[in-house]
């Protein structure tokens, strides 16, 4: 199963649920699956936005046995959620999205693709078939083919960078536009408020008033008005941190309390990763081994790593923390995307990274897999 894509993805940015419909009728959910034993002995979780400050919040999770699952619990109406597979050493397998609701699904393993099937339900229908739209899989595999075929250095070239822009707005214009249909003509008006979500959210607030009225304030909704919002100060923020401008400065503490400053550690390194993540993320725990392996290469040759969590549970913190066996530096606020250092980097989605030298100049950013390999044995040699 392909990994979520970050710039696929809205941001997941929420704000608490005070004045939120709290009434909402309570019906059980029951999910089974089957061949699954590719992923034997994996954990398989579901998850939904988190409706307090940030991340994700697990709703069910099971050890896959003999090939099959089978996981049950108590929703109040259907949300956009996550389903996700960890290894027996907690690592990040893949995670793809379906709809949580109410009644009985099937989720079983398509050994060709690696997707997941979903049957039965009201509302997984609707959104599988744009997810599995041919004409929207094929553009989307062409901005991964092409992706694939590029290193680093490639997207200096403004040709190469023009072909991959419209690549991606292809792809991303082909699913946008489906949902859209969906968003303004569908009777049912919990279909049209998971419609959104994935919409170019255009008209947005017109929409929300009204689907307010006939269903209550929910979550979703919270999240949709605040992470407008939001977008406005993360551009404005973002804009002035590129490749060869100054990194912003900023102090946090790591898991033993011990306060950190990042223009310290700079002078002491010719060059610094800085990374953002969180333990709920499954693309940034998916890099951690290639950071590993950089940093395992290079360390000694000056190179050092920061990572900066996302987290607002310390708990979770901690156990992705170990369970990733994380060497290098590890700091947070745990106030999620609320955090004055979040926002003062203007960060639109994770995992994000900026690679810098010693005098804080930004060298490169988001370098992803062999990419930041590639680059430091540019800068630091074999």
């Amino acid at each position: 199963m392909k990994k979520i894509i970050a710039s696929f993805l809205p941001l997941i940015i929420l704000f608490g649920t005070r004045g939120v419909a709290q009434n909402k009728k309570a019906n059980t959910f029951n999910y089974t699956g089957s061949r699954w034993e590719k992923y034997e002995g994996d954990r398989l979780t579901i998850e939904v936005l988190d409706t307090s400050v940030g991340g994700t919040k697990l709703i069910a999770e099971q050890i896959i046995k003999n090939g099959k699952f089978n996981v049950s619990g108590v929703i109040q109406y259907p949300q956009n959620a996550f389903f996700g597979l960890y290894n027996p050493n907690g690592d990040f397998v893949y995670k793809q999205e379906f709809v949580l609701e109410p009644g009985k699904l099937k989720i079983d393993h398509d050994n060709v693709t690696d997707n997941i099937i979903v049957t039965g339900g009201k509302y997984n229908p609707i959104f599988m078939a744009i997810n599995n739209d041919p004409d929207c899989i094929a553009k989307s595999k062409a901005v991964d083919d092409y992706a694939a075929s590029l290193k680093q250095a490639d997207f200096k070239n403004d040709s190469v960078n023009k072909k991959y822009t419209d690549l991606w707005n292809a792809a991303y214009k082909c699913k946008t536009d489906k949902y859209n249909v969906v968003r303004f003509n569908n009777p049912d008006p919990y279909v049209r408020l998971l419609a959104i979500y994935h919409s170019n959210r255009s008209k947005m607030d017109e929409q929300l008033n009204e689907l307010e009225k006939q269903i209550g304030t929910l979550p979703e909704m919270v999240y949709l008005r605040y992470s407008a919002n939001a977008a406005k100060l993360r551009q404005n923020n973002s804009v002035t941190i590129k490749v060869g401008s100054v990194i912003k400065d900023f102090n946090a503490n790591d898991l033993n309390g011990k306060a950190f400053h990042l223009a310290d550690l700079l002078k002491e390194n010719k060059y610094t990763l800085v990374e953002f993540w969180a333990s709920w993320c499954g693309p940034c725990r998916a890099e951690i081994p290639n950071m590993k392996t950089a940093y395992e290469k290079f360390h000694k040759k000056g190179f050092q790593i920061v990572s900066f969590t996302l987290d607002h549970e310390r708990d979770r913190w901690i156990k992705a923390s170990t369970e990733e066996k994380i060497p290098w530096i590890n700091v947070g606020d745990l106030l999620a995307f609320k955090s004055p250092v979040v926002k003062m980097f203007g960060i639109n989605g994770i995992p994000a990274n900026y690679l810098v030298d010693s005098s804080g100049k930004i060298i490169a950013m988001n370098l992803r897999g062999g990419n930041l390999d590639e680059k430091l044995a540019e800068l630091l040699g074999m």
